[in-house]
């Protein structure tokens, strides 16, 4: 189910008994809570009608969610409750069981909203409330989705675009719905109401984004200055980046430069490139002058340390920002 469809089933009457919300999207989780909540008590802000559980900290569990659940208010003849960290109670076979009987029996006045990062399809829990409910999960989308995502969000606020200024925002930006969202917020402020938003504007409110910092990050490891690299490193992970992300960033764009190089090489020019790799204009034309600053022994090389350090990441005690300076570090030397 996703939001159109639960969308759908909730303008067609009363809420299910219980939701169970997971994965990574956050924006997407937030939203199919509020319009749960909405069909639900009518207020999702009504703290008289909604409760919230965190079954994070250590003295909640199951019995709390339940009786939160049963508790009704004197004002209110519908409530829900919202129960966050459920992946907690879901490894506790007491605690599973105890919500689970819940879901089998609830009370018919309460709306319950589960709330995981990501659950085992073959738990009891999940079974019962597929039974009795429904499971929504909201993953981060891939960047081909996110394009969608981004023209849908576009004409909402009023704007007119194409698919190509979308694709530029996201390979911009990233897939992320949160900071996507932000970021279109901004841009409607920057182009003024109803106007339409180009590639120009883009290129211009957006001059300091995440993927520039990439650009010179790169820049900076071609004419080995490690001291402005591992500026433009710090820089990213200021911004709160997940390592793997930064990684894959670098990954992706050493990728994309390396089949310009060998197009360029070929003796194809910035416009056939651009169509063959199919990516967005800026963004080749951005890339195009380093295709000659990386030789293909570098970029072999380069790659092998992209790889080592996403074992690394994943599996050495060593801290994760001193991985990455590591490897700027050696990608300058190289």
């Amino acid at each position: 189910m996703d939001l159109d469809e639960l969308a759908r089933t909730l303008a067609q009457g009363r809420p299910k008994p219980v939701y169970l919300l997971q994965g990574s999207e956050q924006l997407l989780l937030d939203e199919a809570e509020l319009m749960i909540l909405r069909a639900a008590v009518g207020d999702p802000h009504d703290a008289m009608a909604v409760n919230r559980v965190d079954l994070g900290d250590a003295k909640v569990g199951a019995r709390e969610v339940v009786a939160a659940c049963r508790a009704m208010g004197l004002f209110v003849s519908k409530i829900a409750v919202v129960a966050r960290g459920v992946d907690v109670v879901d490894k506790k076979t007491a605690e599973r069981d105890e919500l689970a009987r819940y879901v089998d029996a609830p009370v018919g006045a309460c709306t319950l909203i589960l709330k995981a990062t990501k659950l085992d399809g073959k738990s009891a829990l999940v079974k019962r409330v597929k039974k009795h409910g429904a499971v929504l999960s909201f993953d981060e989308l891939k960047p081909y989705q996110a394009v969608g995502w981004v023209a849908d969000r576009v004409r909402g606020l009023g704007h007119r675009s194409d698919r190509q200024t979308a694709q530029l925002i996201v390979e911009l930006v990233g897939p992320n719905l949160l900071r996507l969202r932000n970021t279109l917020e901004q841009l409607s402020l920057y182009v003024g109401a109803n106007a339409p938003i180009t590639n120009q504007d883009v290129e211009a409110c957006l001059a300091a984004t995440r993927s520039h910092d990439v650009f010179e990050l790169v820049d900076a490891v071609a004419e080995q200055r490690a001291g402005a690299a591992l500026g433009h490193l710090q820089a990213m992970l200021g911004q709160r980046e997940a390592p793997l992300k930064i990684l894959a960033m670098l990954s992706r764009h050493f990728r994309i430069l390396w089949q310009l190089k060998g197009l360029r090489e070929r003796g194809a020019n910035l416009d056939d490139a651009t169509k063959h790799v199919g990516v967005h204009p800026f963004t080749a034309k951005k890339t195009w002058p380093q295709t000659q600053k990386f030789h293909d022994r570098v970029l072999r090389e380069v790659f092998e340390r992209l790889y080592e350090t996403d074992l690394a990441l994943k599996s050495s005690p060593i801290e994760d920002a001193l991985l990455l300076e590591r490897l700027v570090l050696d990608l300058c030397r190289a």
